[in-house]
C-alpha cells in the first residue's frame, strides 16, 4: 500500500465568495418561505469576507515580511484594518493609483461600513415625522436589502479584487505557473495538493 505525502493550499476566500453567489441565487427564488433581504445581506458580508482573505492571500503572496506580523502592522497609525491592507497593498504597485473618490474603491468602501455597523451591532434608533400611519424601516443594512443592489456590488468588489490581482501577479517573484494569482479573481480552485508516493 502506498504512503502519500501531501502539501495541501485551501483558498477559502473562493469557497466564500461562491457562498455568497450561492446565496444571491437563492434570494432570487420566488417562494414565499425565502426572505430576500435576508439572503441578500447574507451574500453582501459573505462577499466581502471573500475579500478580505483575498487581500491577505494577495499580501502573504507579494508582501510576505509585512504579513508575518499583519495583525501588529496593520494595528498600527500607518495602515489600519482591511483599509489599510487596500492601501498598502497599492503602494507596491508602481503604475497603478488607488484611487478613493472613484468606483470600485467607492463600492468597497459601503460594503465595508456595512459591515462594521453589523459586526459591532447596536440597535439602532431614529425619529421621524410622517403622514404615514406605518413607520419606516431602516436598517443599518437598507443599502444592501434587494438581490439587484447586492449583485452590482458584489460585481464592483470584484472588479476591484481583479485589479489587486493583476497588479499582484505583476510582482510574482517566481512565475509559478500554478500560482493562484494566475487566475482571474473568484475563479481559481478552492483547494490545490501536491505531492508524492512516500512508501
Amino acid at each position: 500500500m502506498t504512503i502519500w505525502k501531501r502539501d495541501i493550499t485551501i483558498f477559502s476566500y473562493e469557497t466564500l465568495w461562491r457562498a455568497s453567489q450561492t446565496a444571491l441565487d437563492m434570494a432570487k427564488v420566488n417562494d414565499k418561505r425565502i426572505r430576500s433581504d435576508h439572503l441578500a445581506i447574507n451574500s453582501i458580508l459573505t462577499g466581502f469576507f471573500a475579500f478580505e482573505g483575498f487581500l491577505n492571500f494577495v499580501g502573504e503572496e507579494i508582501a510576505s515580511e509585512v504579513w508575518k506580523n499583519e495583525r501588529k502592522f496593520f494595528s498600527g497609525p500607518d495602515y489600519k484594518g482591511v483599509v489599510g491592507k487596500v492601501e498598502y497593498l497599492f503602494t507596491k504597485f508602481p503604475n497603478k493609483e488607488l484611487k478613493k473618490g472613484e468606483e470600485p474603491y467607492q463600492t468597497f468602501e459601503r460594503i465595508k461600513r456595512t459591515r462594521d455597523l453589523l459586526a459591532h451591532n447596536r440597535v439602532k434608533k431614529y425619529e421621524e415625522i410622517s403622514k404615514s400611519e406605518n413607520f419606516s424601516f431602516e436598517p443599518h443594512w437598507e443599502e444592501f436589502e434587494t438581490p439587484k443592489k447586492v449583485q452590482l456590488s458584489l460585481e464592483k468588489l470584484k472588479e476591484f479584487a481583479e485589479i489587486i490581482r493583476v497588479e499582484s501577479e505583476k510582482l510574482l517573484v517566481e512565475d509559478y505557473q500554478l500560482s493562484h494569482l494566475h487566475y482571474p479573481v473568484f475563479s481559481g480552485p478552492i483547494a490545490n495538493a501536491e505531492g508524492k508516493g512516500i512508501g
